[in-house]
């Protein structure tokens, strides 16, 4: 008998042979991913909305550690205003329905956006010789995104009161290896070197980093200007 998610373990654990087999069709591909993704990611994001929602409570009354207010370089008082401006956060209970629609809208516009970037990658780094299309790309980032998921299983023992912080580290480590995970797809779909395919999800979360810190020095100033 097969315990679940068996089989995306041990391509984990051995991910030189994940990809040997023949390719299903990109619509099988996809479905499966889908169906293995969505639940986990549904559970997920409904964890981490009510959370957010709590920590938002907190923050209008003034849970902000000093030295937090420090590094924005604001006045206390005036910072306090103007969280307390902010909105109240609504109930947990009116946006779950939305999350029935979000949540697979996200998995599927999340597989794109890994498609687009690690097939830029993998042609700035030589891996498209074969010239095999940005559908081959589509294909590998369903197979490998449907194995990932077992991240998202795993992510979920974050949210343990006590056991959550000690694995902070190994969690983050593990998203490490899952993004790299793609590459294995990548270059066995592509018939290219697997070190091309791991440079190409590298070169994607250094673009990636790269537009996130200049949306983040955007929003630093406008906080201050605020303020």
């Amino acid at each position: 008998m097969r315990l679940p998610f068996e089989a995306s373990f041990r391509a984990l654990l051995r991910p030189s042979a994940a990809f040997a087999s023949p390719p299903p069709t990109l619509p099988r591909a996809v479905l499966n991913m889908a169906l293995v993704w969505v639940p986990l990611a549904l559970v997920n994001t409904a964890g981490t909305v009510f959370r957010s929602l709590q920590g938002w409570a907190s923050l209008r009354h003034g849970a902000i550690p000093p030295s937090v207010l420090d590094w924005f370089g604001v006045d206390p008082a005036d910072l306090q205003a103007f969280l307390l401006s902010l909105p109240v956060p609504p109930p947990f209970g009116r946006i779950w329905p939305w999350l029935l629609l979000l949540v697979p809208l996200g998995v599927l516009g999340t597989w794109l956006h890994h498609a687009v970037w690690d097939h830029a990658g993998l042609w700035l780094v030589g891996g498209l010789k074969e010239k095999r299309g940005f559908r081959i790309s589509l294909l590998a980032e369903a197979e490998a995104l449907r194995i990932t998921a077992v991240g998202t299983l795993l992510g979920l023992l974050a949210f343990l009161p006590v056991l959550g912080p000690v694995l902070a580290l190994p969690l983050l480590l593990l998203d490490g290896y899952l993004w790299l995970f793609r590459g294995f797809a990548l270059a066995a779909r592509h018939g290219c070197e697997p070190w091309r395919g791991l440079a190409a999800t590298v070169v994607h979360v250094v673009l990636l980093s790269g537009f996130a810190l200049g949306l983040f020095a955007l929003m630093l100033f406008m906080v201050r200007m605020a303020v």
